[in-house]
């Protein structure tokens, strides 16, 4: 039974509050539904169900099916893109990546003839600079192929979080021209992607949000995941997702922001590597969960980029707030960057004022070493 009233809205048991993924994707759900509606308010609150924090959508009606159904077409999705524009985007991506190993070789091959100064400089160029012109040619080609087969514009900045600094001031620029009050969904996700003025150390590669836990281990790419996500994601799959609490079935696909994920022989009963124990997950929430990503950008400071919610710690770390009282969206994204929320030991009482009653940290965590590296959230933790 329910410790708060849930007021006539809808409950979505399929939810968790105190899981990371289902805390992004109750976001996302509210952004979507928020953005559809306009100007018609959608709220949101938390109500304790079965000794489990679940969100409650107001505003939206009761039917559960209509809702679903609403929900995929909003975010376009079981995504069918045009046959010959995607033959031609996989074989445009062949080529770069084909492109991309020839010069990883030619690089390896230059380093072990141990050359220095000038000397290096001119042979680098000599040798890596015709083929990083092609390389360059082989990326615009394939990132036009791409724009014509996504589902979404921000879709096409590439398969993972690694494009340069001006090419994400380029897709920006070109949101912004579409961009409204109303219609910001877009913008607001490259908003949250990164900044156009952060960029990795000794090179022009924008630093990525903190919730890009998928980097290529296992072929899997945070932009290109989430685009396979719509291909697959059906209104039946999001129903049972919201509304029911039936076990991860899914395999792959994944954004890794389940702590459920996390393989490690430390956390777990059996060989994670043993047959048929495989981590599975839940595409619709992952869907749902990236599209919560608008409510928490990243944001240039002096010394690098900072997601919202995140803390500097030795360990990096992200805080989220559980609320009762009825919220919107705009209201949310204020509270998610709260300073009484982003730290270490909230004020309780303070944040009680704010009709905020926990606040839950996960802990990123990384398994591995890079490039054959897993990144995970810890099981979340009360600290509030």
């Amino acid at each position: 039974m329910s410790n708060y009233p849930t007021d006539g809205g809808l409950l979505l048991p399929g939810l968790d509050g105190t899981n990371p993924l289902g805390f992004l994707a109750a976001l996302g759900l509210l952004q979507t539904l928020t953005a559809a509606h306009n100007p018609r308010k959608v709220t949101l609150s938390w109500s304790i169900n079965e000794g489990m924090w679940n969100p409650v959508i107001h505003g939206i009606g009761q039917d559960r099916k209509s809702v679903s159904e609403f929900l995929a077409k909003q975010l376009k999705c079981p995504f069918t893109p045009n046959p010959e524009a995607d033959s031609k985007r996989k074989k445009t991506q062949k080529a770069f990546d084909k492109k991309k190993s020839e010069r990883k070789k030619a690089a390896d091959e230059l380093k072990k003839l141990g050359l220095r100064g000038n000397e290096r400089k001119a042979a680098e160029e000599d040798t890596l600079g015709p083929i990083d012109k092609e390389l360059s040619e082989l990326r615009s080609q394939w990132l036009t192929a791409l724009r014509e087969c996504v589902p979404s514009m921000e879709l096409s900045l590439g398969k993972h979080l690694n494009a340069t600094c001006s090419e994400l001031r380029e897709h920006m620029c070109l949101a912004m021209a579409y961009a409204s009050n109303r219609e910001r969904e877009i913008l607001d996700l490259y908003a949250a992607f990164g900044s156009d003025v952060c960029s990795q150390e000794k090179s022009d590669q924008m630093q990525a949000t903190s919730f890009c836990f998928i980097t290529g281990s296992g072929y899997q790419y945070f932009l290109d995941t989430v685009r396979q996500l719509v291909e697959n994601v059906t209104a039946d799959r999001l129903e049972e997702a919201m509304f029911t609490s039936t076990a991860p079935q899914d395999e792959k696909l994944s954004m890794r922001w389940d702590p459920q994920e996390d393989r490690r022989y430390a956390v777990m009963w059996s060989d994670p590597t043993a047959s048929g124990n495989k981590a599975k997950t839940n595409w619709a929430l992952n869907l749902l969960a990236y599209r919560g990503l608008q409510l928490l950008p990243a944001v240039p400071r002096t010394n690098g980029l900072l997601t919202v919610g995140w803390l500097t710690n030795e360990e990096p770390a992200w805080n989220w707030p559980i609320w009762v009282g009825r919220i919107t969206s705009s209201v949310v994204r204020s509270l998610l960057s709260h300073p009484l929320v982003t730290q270490n030991n909230p004020d309780r009482c303070a944040l009680s004022a704010l009709g905020v009653v926990a606040v839950y940290q996960s802990i990123r965590v990384q398994v591995g070493n890079p490039p054959q590296h897993k990144v995970n959230f810890t099981p979340s933790q009360r600290v509030a």
